[in-house]
């Protein structure tokens, strides 16, 4: 049984595996790959965690989780239903989603939940659900920036990541430059190293009108990476029967799905297309006597409907703090809603909601005192695909 959330794992033979991600309580979907993944000669399932969340079976797809996977981690949404960390963040459908699987999940299970590890190790690579900076707070790898963090932050040559619900790869070599690829079959070669994202199981993102349930084989005995797509059913995601608190019939339910849907697609479009633009800006803070520690600003343009944005601002801890201010401004460049001054120390990449009616978001970083200039390992502001 797995214990401990910085339990690692060494496993040493020789293995097909599968790596499957972001089941969110879709049962259906999970034994879709599971079949397939059997059907491939996998021998060992690896889980990068979001057992639950969102989908409509929570305890029906633990139990399948724990009796078919050799290796589950835990997920944001995993660690939101035990208890083991907050879901103040979370947008409306995964908040009630939180309680409602609470419900649903007997103390055993939760229990469970509870003691998954956040990182493990394969034979010749590494795996969480969100990133490996700071892996218990299940940052986003989005970006080439996000991806170049990791890279400095292990020495690993191959890492497995899930939580965006995209499949992805990444790559850097000798050059020392990080590539984000289109995803594609590869065996592992000598000076280079990976970042693989399988996608999600169970709430996959609709791209092009069509949603595909995805994850990956890693066959340690070739040194390879396979990526696999399959149908996916959108009624998997539908309630069975009532919730604990409301009810929900057929025809409420397939217009929130889909809204999710096309949500999803909107958000992972504007992800794409929405790219930040460095130049100066002005904003009320901080005030026009502390410009002089301004060193850094950039200036993202908002896409309508847009709801949450990250700074991506990851600086030298050697170096010392620095001060990040975020502003949004509406289409007439007033001020919109309160903006945000944080200390940074090491990196600032949380999600910040964006306020109703903001068409740009304008992050600056400060230094502290006038002594010293923090230095920036990446800054890319982004929108937040969810």
């Amino acid at each position: 049984m797995q214990s401990g959330a910085a339990l690692v794992y060494n496993i040493l033979t020789s293995m097909k595996y599968a790596v499957i991600s972001d089941i969110h309580a879709n049962e259906s979907a999970l034994r879709h790959v599971l079949d397939d993944a059997h059907a491939q000669g996998v021998t060992r399932i690896i889980c990068l965690g979001d057992v639950v969340g969102y989908g409509p079976l929570p305890r029906e797809t633990v139990s399948l989780v724990r009796a078919s996977a050799a290796i589950t981690l835990a997920g944001n949404h995993d660690d939101a239903v035990s208890g083991r960390q907050g879901a103040d963040d979370f947008i409306d459908l995964a908040g009630e989603a939180v309680s409602r699987h609470r419900d649903a999940l007997d103390a055993t299970d939760l229990a469970w939940l509870r003691t998954l590890p956040y990182t493990c190790e394969l034979e010749g690579a590494i795996a969480a659900h969100g990133d490996f900076t700071e892996p218990s707070a299940f940052h986003y790898i989005e970006t080439e920036a996000d991806a170049e963090a990791n890279f400095a932050a292990t020495d690993a040559q191959l890492m497995f990541v899930g939580h965006t619900h995209v499949p992805a790869l990444f790559l850097t070599g000798q050059s020392g430059r990080t590539y984000r690829l289109t995803c594609q079959d590869f065996t592992l070669e000598e000076g280079k190293r990976y970042i693989v994202n399988p996608g999600s199981v169970g709430y996959p993102r609709e791209r092009d009108g069509v949603c595909l349930s995805s994850y990956v084989i890693y066959d340690t005995a070739t040194r390879a990476v396979f990526y696999r797509q399959l149908p996916f059913a959108v009624s998997s995601v539908m309630q069975r029967g009532n919730a604990p608190h409301k009810r929900r019939g057929p025809i409420l339910a397939l217009l929130a799905l889909a809204l999710i849907i096309g949500a999803s697609a909107i958000a992972f479009f504007l992800s794409r297309h929405s790219k930040p633009v460095t130049r100066i800006v002005t904003v009320k803070e901080p005030a026009a006597d502390s410009r002089a520690l301004v060193f850094a600003e950039r200036s993202l343009t908002l896409a309508p409907g847009t709801r949450f944005v990250r700074a991506n601002l990851i600086l030298d801890r050697e170096a010392g703090s620095a001060a990040l201010h975020v502003a949004f401004k509406n289409a007439t460049g007033g001020a919109c809603g309160d903006p945000v001054t944080v200390t940074v120390k090491k990196s600032a990449r949380q999600r910040l909601k964006v306020p109703e009616g903001a068409v740009s978001a304008h992050f600056t970083v400060s230094r502290l005192t006038t002594g010293t200039t923090p230095r920036i390992i990446s800054f890319a502001p982004a929108t937040l695909d969810l």
